[in-house]
């Protein structure tokens, strides 16, 4: 604790004081008119500077009178020179010009602004995340160093933020946060990437301004603004994947009003449709998907204020691995032990039991207003989500499924935000209401109960700039009231009324350290409420393979009373440092970070139990103190003009404090380097690029030990406890060499782009640890994709 006193107070002290009280502020665009978030503005004179937030703003203060020189960038835009001669504040609209060559690939783009300036943000936006939109949500967010993935599949993925999931991870989508039955590790989150120009990733604890649910991070899914100038335009994307045989279509057309000015529309729509995936020696069957999603925005902005209304759905069809389900414990021991797995068949685009079917719908209204320096912002929004879960069940069940829940969400936000000569200050109130349904006619106790919830918070922001330093402050409060009314294993009702409340708070600082390094550091505290499915989950969990019961379910007693349960609120205290430097041909960030988790919510492999379709592992929700201690690495370095090397790493270690033993599920150390070439023009074609990479991801050596079902038989038969395990020893270690390129054409004043790639280019056997059909089968093999992207 001496140590993060002296980090923040110290650098305090050496503040230099100044009476200067004169502001540069000003918004940055494109030529479309589109803002410019994350690009850096540095005032030459006072070597320092600042980065725009999400809507393209920037503001420097604390300025002298005089001459100040201020240099701009942003990544594919020519750099940008404005002179200005300050005598009292000044305000800028700045357009900046398109860079007519490749754009180098960066995943790390920029410092983000965010309301908390000090905290560890990467962005992936541009060509990065351009050349991964044809992947799912998960998967996309791979390309950040830090950022992994849970999965159940080939096509089932769930981030995960330095090691945390789930629940601890607040995903907002289009600003507003993304509420479905996200409580499962196999659970994805139903976003489009095509929706989004960039996205990012708050990898700290105690986002202030978002609430609970934080413990691991904060994903901002953005989509670009909308158009305010009587233009038209749009994209059409076509992608197609050998490995699986998976077509995707995603179009975009978007306008303005020549009537009124500031008026702007955008609609958009992506559908997928894949097969059974393959395995470098085997086909993985019932791993296709469908999935079917569309938008659409309308605008109005005008000098001091603007109003938008957006509205998306999501749609998908998700098989699970045919092999997943046993009838016998021999089915289930061969199922852990042997390839290919049960139940393999020839490639079909059949989706069969077991199945997932999700549909999400989201409603939103939002509009700011500002006076002077102070800006006035509302939001509401409308989510419903759907989930049908269909387990491999005899005779007429089969076509019921075993979990149908509806879930209806209401958020409202309201903040309040100024803009002051030396602090800025933000205070604001969230609102959710929720009703969770369980559909009648599934034939089984729900796996799950009913609720309402209703919860709240208050958060206050400050930022201080005080020389080369800025420090940022929260705090925030919040309660959660949950009514629960279910049916125990006896299938006798029980209801039951929580409470929850807690605060939050945030210290950071950060600084330039000459013209071209920065360094920040921030301490937060965060907490969370259970979910309900941690709490009183009950029965088989067919998308997960397994058998899970929550917290409060007791063998003898049914459903325990939480007041005299053992349970607490978790309760985290994250750490997080980054040092960056950046120059014309090098770059690199090197971020640490330490959380410890009081009261970890974890689900802990139990043994085996019997159900209607045989022998299957069981889990139980259970608590302990965890903490996860790591490193992230990404940099990059120009060889010569057309030749980059890029090198990424992240390592954890994650441990069980209170049993002084290891966690499951937790991403393994990875490394990764590439060798990219690009060209920015041979004859009518431009921005060539051929980039090839090589990943290493070391074998998990911190596991709790693997017991086999001949030893958990015999322990259970005998009724001895059973130790902390897993069903299985960690795969091996693995490397997999990927390479891509792609080409532009200009067509008049439009623009083809063509892409093409291999992935697992030597058709490598491997397992993914966090892969949760890590027990029955490997992981994918060699997989081409051919992409066509048409601007218009």
């Amino acid at each position: 604790m001496k140590f993060f006193i002296f980090l923040f107070v110290l650098p305090l002290s050496l503040l230099a004081q100044t009476n200067c009280q004169l502001t540069i502020s000003g918004t940055l665009f494109s030529k479309e008119n589109e803002t410019l978030p994350g690009a850096t503005v540095f005032v030459e004179e006072l070597q320092r500077g600042t980065v725009a937030d999400v809507d393209g703003k920037f503001s420097i203060t604390a300025l002298c009178p005089g001459k100040y020189t201020l240099s701009i960038k942003y990544l594919g835009y020519k750099d940008q020179v404005e002179t200005v001669q300050l005598t009292k504040s000044k305000t800028l609209n700045v357009v900046m010009a398109e860079q007519d060559e490749v754009l180098q690939e960066v995943v790390v783009e920029d410092k983000f602004k965010t309301d908390n300036e000090t905290q560890s943000v990467s962005v992936l936006s541009g060509k990065t995340l351009e050349e991964a939109k044809g992947r799912s949500f998960g998967e996309v967010l791979r390309e950040i160093p830090g950022v992994g993935s849970i999965q159940t599949g080939p096509s089932i993925f769930k981030p995960v933020i330095h090691g945390v999931h789930s629940q601890r991870i607040l995903i907002l989508n289009n600003g507003i946060r993304h509420e479905g039955q996200q409580w499962g590790a196999e659970h994805a989150p139903e976003i489009d990437p095509f929706i989004a120009s960039n996205i990012v990733v708050i990898k700290d604890a105690g986002a202030i301004k978002y609430g609970t649910d934080a413990l691991g991070g904060v994903i901002l899914v953005n989509p670009p603004a909308l158009p305010v100038d009587a233009t038209l335009g749009g994209e059409l994307n076509l992608r197609a994947n050998s490995n699986g045989r998976s077509g995707i279509v995603s179009g975009m057309l978007q306008g303005g009003s020549k009537k009124i000015q500031g008026l702007g529309w955008r609609v958009q729509g992506t559908g997928k449709k894949g097969g059974d995936y393959r395995a470098p020696d085997y086909n993985l069957t019932n791993t296709g998907f469908n999935e079917l999603n569309f938008s659409t925005a309308a605008g109005y902005r005008k000098k001091n204020g603007s109003i938008e209304a957006f509205y998306s759905h999501f749609k998908s069809n998700l098989g699970i691995l045919r092999g997943s389900v046993t009838s016998s414990v021999e089915d289930l021991e061969n199922a852990l032990q042997l390839e290919p797995p049960q139940g393999t068949k020839d490639f079909s685009y059949t989706i069969d039991n077991p199945r997932q079917e999700v549909s999400h719908d989201l409603l939103k209204l939002n509009g700011e207003w500002a006076a002077g320096k102070n800006v006035y912002r509302f939001q509401y929004g409308f989510q419903t989500n759907k989930r049908k879960e269909f387990d491999v069940r005899r005779g007429n069940l089969y076509d019921i499924p075993s979990i149908d829940l509806k879930l209806f969400t209401h958020t409202l936000d309201i903040e309040w935000a100024h803009n002051g000569t030396v602090a800025d200050r933000s205070v604001g109130l969230n609102g959710m209401l929720q009703d969770n349904n369980n559909i009648f006619g599934t034939q089984r106790i729900p796996f799950i109960p009913n609720f309402t919830s209703a919860s709240g918070g208050v958060f206050f922001i400050e930022k201080i700039r005080m020389g080369a330093w800025i420090v940022d402050a929260g705090w925030r409060y919040d309660f959660k009231h949950y009514n629960v009314s279910g049916y125990d294993y006896k299938n006798a009702p029980y209801r039951s009324q929580l409470d929850f409340h807690s605060m939050t708070g945030t210290l950071g600082a950060s600084r330039g350290l000459g013209k071209y390094a920065s360094l920040s550091t921030s301490l937060g505290s965060a907490w969370r409420p259970p979910h309900v499915a941690e709490l009183y989950s009950f029965g088989r969990h067919q998308s997960a393979g397994a058998v899970e019961y929550g917290l409060l379910l007791d063998g003898s007693e049914g459903v325990l009373d939480i007041n005299k349960s053992d349970y607490r609120n978790e309760n985290a205290l994250k750490w997080v440092g980054s040092l960056e430097y950046n120059r014309d041909k090098f770059s690199v960030e090197v971020s640490g970070y330490y959380n410890y988790i009081f009261n970890y919510i974890y689900l802990k492999p139990s043994g085996i139990t019997q159900t209607f379709t045989g022998p299957t592992p069981y889990f139980n929700y259970r608590q302990t103190d965890a903490s996860f201690l790591g490193l992230d690495v990404s940099a990059f370095y120009w060889l010569v003009s057309p030749l980059k090397v890029t090198a990424k790493a992240s390592l954890l270690r994650a441990t069980d404090e209170t049993h002084h033993d290891y966690l499951v599920f937790v991403p393994s150390n990875r490394y990764e380097l590439g060798l990219r070439y690009e060209q920015k023009q041979h004859r009518a074609w431009k921005n060539f690029y051929a980039d090839l990479r090589l990943k290493y991801v070391a074998r998990q050596n911190r596991t709790p030990a693997y017991l086999s079902m001949e030893q958990l038989t015999a322990l259970q038969d005998a009724g001895e406890p059973i130790p902390s395990f897993d069903f299985m020893e960690a795969p091996p270690d693995y490397f997999l060499l990927n390479y891509s390129m792609g080409i532009s054409h200009n067509i008049g004043a439009s623009r083809i782009d063509i892409s093409a790639g291999v992935d697992n280019v030597l058709n490598t056997r491997y397992r993914e640890f966090t892969n949760r059909m890590k027990y029955y089968a490997d992981d994918l093999g060699r997989n081409f994709t051919l992409g066509v992207k048409y601007i218009f």
